[in-house]
């Protein structure tokens, strides 16, 4: 038997000790837990608010700070926190599972604006509150981070 052929043998076996499948020939072998990095969730461009919203709660549920902050105007300066302060207040939810429930538009000299109810529940402890998002309505000269749909305020403070 050539070494190419008791290597691939071997690690046959190891796996079949594994409970784990060998790779297709020529493939990747799959990534461990250990080695598997979540895609960092960006702001959503989305015209509707529910998207965005939505977008925003599975942030919070992967616990990605900077994406929850950069949902904020100016990519997260209209949150009024730095970074760090930002990160500090969020991180106290450990397990955190949001709900957005339907909310409701109005407009209002130039912009939209949308509130909606958000109940985010962190083990024992349940956060409810509002969310509002804003966006600036499609006039001649606005920039993108005018168009997009940002949060303007909210009534949750973990």
């Amino acid at each position: 038997m050539n070494r190419a052929c008791l290597a691939a043998l071997t690690l046959l076996l190891g796996l079949a000790g594994c409970g784990q499948k060998a790779p297709a020939p020529g493939a990747a072998p799959a990534a461990t837990p250990a080695q598997a990095v979540a895609k960092p969730i960006a702001p959503s461009a989305s015209r509707d608010p529910d998207v965005v919203l939505h977008a925003w709660a599975d942030a919070v549920e992967a616990r990605d700070w900077a994406a929850v902050r950069a949902f904020w105007g100016d990519h997260g300066t209209r949150s009024g926190l730095t970074e760090a302060a930002f990160t500090a207040q969020w991180a106290k939810l450990r397990q955190p599972k949001v709900t957005v429930a339907k909310g409701a538009g109005e407009g209002a000299a130039g912009s939209a604006y949308y509130t909606a109810p958000v109940r985010i529940v962190d083990g024992a402890r349940v956060l409810s509150g509002e969310v509002v998002i804003r966006r600036v309505n499609d006039v001649d000269g606005a920039s993108a981070e005018q168009l997009r749909w940002h949060i303007e305020s909210t009534t949750l403070t973990p």
